[in-house]
């Protein structure tokens, strides 16, 4: 058996063993970032700077600023800048998403496969018990830490009722070096006239992946 092979099964198992660990990962981004993420897989902010690559931003600047002074070890042992990798959240209904809800009918999720993506071992990983962003955040880079995070807060209906449910909600799994269009099996939007726009563009481009208006993810009011 390939050291490889011993790789995949060894993170596919840490999965498994991990019950509260979703069966897939989201990724929030505006209908502007669709056509290139189609193209060119979900990447990382230094990636599309790298690649000259506009992105339509929901981020809130300063926060931003504070991200790429950031450093961490990935699942390689290496260390890396956090705008090197794809941030997801392990729930579609964030902190994040509340703030911007007013942005909602031009918002959508990739939602990309933790299995699949997990197991590619030239996928590397960290993962965070919190925001990132947080000086109380901790981040780790092997699978055998995913009982450090809070899985009662992260798999919670709400978080508000929690104590320091708005930064644990927040948790990111993140991703190096970007993240292929293979792995994302659906995209969700809160709306029929979004739905139409990305079928539509995927029509064009020959790809098939859904798209579902999932209410499940989107805020009411």
């Amino acid at each position: 058996m390939s050291d490889k092979t011993q790789l995949t099964k060894w993170r596919i198992s840490k999965i498994i063993q991990c019950k509260e660990f979703p069966p897939y990962l989201f990724y929030l981004s505006k209908k502007e970032n669709f056509k290139s993420i189609i193209k060119n897989g979900i990447l990382s902010q230094n990636k599309m700077k790298k690649q000259s690559l506009s992105s339509g931003s929901f981020a809130d600047i300063d926060v931003q600023d504070l991200r790429k002074r950031i450093t961490m070890y990935i699942s390689n042992r290496k260390q890396y800048n956090l705008h090197d990798l794809v941030p997801l959240y392990f729930k579609a209904l964030t902190p994040t998403l509340s703030v911007i809800r007013k942005q909602q009918e031009n918002l959508f999720f990739c939602k990309v496969s933790s299995r699949k993506l997990i197991s590619d071992t030239s996928k590397e990983f960290a993962f965070t018990d919190g925001n990132a962003a947080s000086g109380l955040t901790s981040s780790y880079h092997s699978l055998n830490n995913l009982a450090k995070l809070n899985w009662e807060v992260i798999n919670s209906e709400f978080w508000t009722d929690k104590e320091d449910g708005k930064r644990i909600r927040n948790a990111e799994f993140l991703i190096y070096p970007k993240i292929e269009i293979e792995y994302i099996f659906e995209f969700s939007v809160n709306n029929q006239k979004l739905k139409e726009e990305l079928e539509d563009i995927l029509l064009k481009n020959s790809i098939k992946i859904p798209v579902t208006i999932d209410k499940r993810c989107f805020f009411t009011t």
